[in-house]
């Protein structure tokens, strides 16, 4: 049985670990979201962050696109690499979207960043 739990050891926390992936990860982005990734070695957990300008809309929009996008991750972690680190930037367009096209947008850059990793 798969675990779909969202755990606290599954947040990217520190600036250190951020600054890790935007200088070493892969970046692939659309209309919605970008994405940027880093493979560590050695480390099984999978673990995102998410950054939210008030570019993408007043505090309830951004809020929703984050649990938006925290859901699709907490339900989709088992096909991603073990040891990944994942930053989510969410665009103004993303916030627009339902839950199924944002889902489709997002699932579809995570299945390039397996291909790239």
């Amino acid at each position: 049985m798969k675990n779909f739990s969202f755990s606290y050891s599954e947040r990217l926390h520190s600036q250190k670990d951020f600054n890790k992936v935007f200088k070493n990860g892969i970046k692939l982005e659309n209309k919605a979201v970008k994405i940027l990734a880093y493979k560590k070695s050695g480390v099984y957990i999978k673990r995102l962050g998410l950054i939210t300008s008030r570019k993408v809309g007043i505090a309830v929009e951004r809020n929703r696109l984050k649990r938006r996008l925290r859901e699709i991750f907490r339900t989709n972690k088992h096909l991603l690499a073990p040891g990944l680190d994942i930053i989510f930037i969410s665009k103004s367009y993303g916030a627009s979207l339902d839950y199924n096209s944002l889902k489709k947008n997002v699932l579809d850059l995570l299945k390039g960043v397996s291909k790239n990793l």
